[in-house]
Order: C-alpha cells, then structure tokens, then sequence
C-alpha cells in the first residue's frame, strides 16, 4: 500500500481535468500553499526564499502525486521560447509547457541606474521570476482567460533543479495587430503603458509582454492573451507606474533573463 506521500505512477495519475481538485485550481492551491494562508497583498515578512519556495512546492506536489518525469510529457516536442520548453498533446490537442534552465518565467519589476541625464533614471526591467511569482501569473492569466492554465505537476531534474509544468488549450493562430491588442485592452479599461504593456488602477493590474506573438484571436471581438505577464505592481514599481499615468509618460522596456534581484 502506498503512503499519501509518493508520487503516483504515471499509469494511476488521472489527467488533471479528471483529477479530484481541477487542474486550474490546483494553480490557486499551489499559489495559496506557497504564501501560506497569507493575502498576496500582506506579507509582513517578505516572501519565503527562493529555495524554502522549491522546496515547499516539491513537498506538496508529492504529497498530490503531482511529481513527474521526463518520460510523463507527450512525445511530440515543439520547439520552445525563451521562458518555456513545449510538448503537443495530440490526444488531447494541448500544449505542455515546462520551464527550462531553473527559472519561472519572467516578472516586472525596476531597477534603480545610472543613465544619461537625457534618461529617467528608473528603468523597467522584466526579472528573473520565482516560483510564487510564476504561479501568480498563471492565477492571473487565469482570472483573464477562465480555464488557460492547467497545473500538471513538478519535474525535480538532477542537481535539484526544478520545472513546473502547465498546459494550456492548442489555439489557432489568427494574427493580430498592435491596434487591434490596444483597442481590446481599452476595452477592458486598461491604459496602455509602454510598448506591450497595459494597466488598470481599478484592480491594480498590469499586464506585460502582450505583443502580438503573445495574444491570438478567439472570436470577432475577443483576443486570448496566452503567454502575457500579469502582476499586481506594488511598492516602488506601482509608485513608478502612476507617476508615469499621472504626466503622460511612457516607461523604457528592457527584455532581459540576465538581469538578477539583488534582493
């Protein structure tokens, strides 16, 4: 008999949709693990470190049967971006997505440098992002797109790396077009920000890399914007944000994976 704590074989794990608990809210438990009960927007504390966050992550996957191997993703392999390596489900016609090199994704954020005195000194960055800030962003998409993401587990590579892995529906590709991305986000409320980024006071959120390799056509008059960032900016970021609403401003985007928080 097997104790909660090990992983089911890949023959008894069920698919997510058919799992107890639905894969896309197995994307809020695992992000509600990860804070510990605590409103995302009360951490007296700070968040956990990066290494409590994987390691706290990997226990709980194990004890849901959520940790997989190489040998559990589809076949097919499709040929992945920067922040994600992708695997065609041909059965269920959906792509696995799995985050590569040891690191979630991206997340905004800025940073305080030296530049001409042509320049605000205050530049925007996407950072190198955590596993809770990670999980955060698939919430959101979520919130965005109802049911994009689905939570399919862990992968503990050797030297105890880690990749989460995601999967979300195969869309077709119907391109879209830089106004037609700004006129669904205004229709939404938002304000564009800078080049391929939009926020929305009312909610506090904002959403980044919603270029148009970044978002697709569903129907006539709705987009799905499948692998944007979304964040609730805080501190100094949000500070900076408003500034730059409240005198018309528009913020310097600087796409980088190098760039690490020195906190």
């Amino acid at each position: 008999m097997s104790r909660e704590s090990d992983p089911a074989s890949p023959s008894s794990r069920p698919p997510a949709n058919q799992r107890g608990t639905h894969g896309g809210d197995l994307v809020l438990a695992a992000l509600d693990f990860l804070r510990g009960g605590v409103p995302a927007d009360v951490r007296p504390c700070g968040p956990p470190t990066l290494a409590r966050q994987k390691e706290d992550l990997r226990q709980w996957a194990d004890r849901l049967g959520l940790l997989l191997s190489s040998s559990d993703l589809p076949a097919k392999v499709v040929r992945g971006g920067q922040e994600h390596e992708l695997f065609h489900d041909e059965v269920t016609d959906r792509y696995f997505k799995v985050t590569r090199n040891g690191i979630f994704g991206l997340s905004p954020g800025i940073e305080l440098a030296l530049v001409s005195s042509a320049q605000h000194a205050r530049r925007f960055h996407l950072w190198e992002a955590s596993p809770l800030e990670y999980l955060e962003r698939l919430h959101l998409q979520n919130l965005l797109v109802p049911g994009l993401n689905v939570f399919e587990g862990l992968i503990v590579q050797p030297g105890d790396e880690m990749a989460i892995v995601t999967s979300q529906p195969r869309f077709d590709i119907v391109p879209v077009d830089t106004g037609e991305i700004d006129a669904w986000f205004a229709s939404l409320g938002f304000v564009k920000i800078t080049a391929a980024a939009y926020y929305r006071a009312e909610d506090n959120l904002g959403v980044f890399d919603a270029h148009d390799k970044n978002l697709v056509r569903a129907a006539e008059d709705v987009l799905v914007p499948f692998d944007v960032i979304p964040c609730h900016p805080a501190g100094g970021f949000l500070a900076f944000i408003e500034e730059a609403i409240a005198a018309g401003h528009t913020l310097r985007a600087i796409r980088t994976v190098t760039t690490h928080r020195t906190a």
